[in-house]
């Protein structure tokens, strides 16, 4: 384990889902993680919540990410914060991928989506003690939660 790690020796994590493919890499430590995600035009995640807070900074393109009632139309450059438990989805309704930066703390290298890609920051000396392992909790299809109503914003 090192401090520091070259980009060229941090896995990258290609999943096809339907007819695309999402691009992942993360690195964590004790108190947080950080992924950077690509996603394609179409790209629109399921609704979810997780235990930990998350700041995002659109790194390249645009993307729609929408917060329990709320959209916010992300252009490069921007930041947004979803707060910790808050229901939670994004959508590229552009014409061209997307590159997300996203922190989480605590960190998200449990979660089934970058578990076995995370790599971790630490010293020779260091015992990784991570502070929480939250995980995504997708919200059911037949939920309370309707997201279309937040969507129709962004229309």
């Amino acid at each position: 384990m090192s401090l520091h790690i070259s980009a060229a020796d941090v896995p990258e994590e290609q999943a096809r889902v339907a007819d695309m493919t999402l691009t992942t890499t993360a690195v964590y430590g004790d108190e947080a993680s950080l992924m950077i995600a690509t996603r394609p035009p179409g790209y629109h995640s399921k609704p979810h919540t997780h235990d930990c807070e998350q700041l995002n900074w659109l790194q390249a393109g645009e993307v729609w990410v929408f917060i329990e009632d709320r959209a916010f139309h992300l252009h490069a450059g921007d930041f947004l914060r979803v707060p910790a438990g808050a229901v939670h989805w994004a959508w590229n309704k552009s014409q061209a991928p997307c590159t997300m930066v996203e922190v989480h703390a605590p960190g998200m290298q449990a979660d089934p989506t970058i578990a076995g890609i995370a790599v971790g920051l630490f010293g020779e000396q260091e015992v990784p003690a991570p502070t929480g392992t939250p995980v995504n909790r997708f919200l059911p299809e037949d939920s309370d939660f309707d997201p279309r109503i937040a969507e129709k914003q962004a229309e």
